[in-house]
């Protein structure tokens, strides 16, 4: 099978950071499967657009974006929308049985929906942080309507009973 991969914050383990994407992509690879991850390159160099390495046998794709938690939250916003239009145009192009996608953050789901439209194929979308408890905490959502907003949208549910 081949599986498109999106996690915007990938990392091997010679990088600074989880590796939990890394050791899935990595054991789907070993079970005969062809991963593409689509990610970003969070170094500093002269690199200005996508590049390819492979990876323990994980295809990763590489979108040179900046990114800091030393960014104020419009930076980040601006680096999370940048990737996620990059990686749509991106990830559509690439040929694929499956789109899985994880956050952080939740933008992911805009390249992981436009290749699944584009490429017709099924979609897996994985969340892993707190919604909006997250936001919430570290005052990055202050606004009281829409940490209500947030809220609502949390609890309504994400997947209709099957009969």
């Amino acid at each position: 099978m081949r599986i498109i991969y999106l996690h915007q914050y990938f990392n091997t383990p010679d990088m600074p950071g989880g590796t939990r994407s890394y050791e899935l992509a990595r054991r789907l690879v070993a079970r005969g499967h062809e991963v593409h991850m689509v990610t970003t390159w969070r170094r500093h160099d002269d690199r200005h657009d996508w590049f390819r390495s492979e990876e323990a046998g994980i295809q990763v794709h590489w979108l040179p974006v900046r990114y800091s938690n030393h960014m104020n939250y419009g930076e980040r916003i601006r680096a999370f929308l940048r990737f996620a239009w990059g990686a749509s145009r991106y990830a559509s192009r690439l040929q694929a049985d499956l789109v899985f996608a994880t956050s952080t953050p939740l933008t992911i789901a805009l390249p992981a929906l436009a290749a699944k439209q584009r490429l017709g194929v099924p979609m897996v979308f994985e969340v892993r942080d707190l919604w909006p408890e997250l936001p919430i905490a570290i005052g990055a959502l202050r606004n009281p309507v829409l940490r209500s907003a947030a809220r609502v949208s949390n609890d309504r549910p994400t997947m209709k009973p099957q009969p």
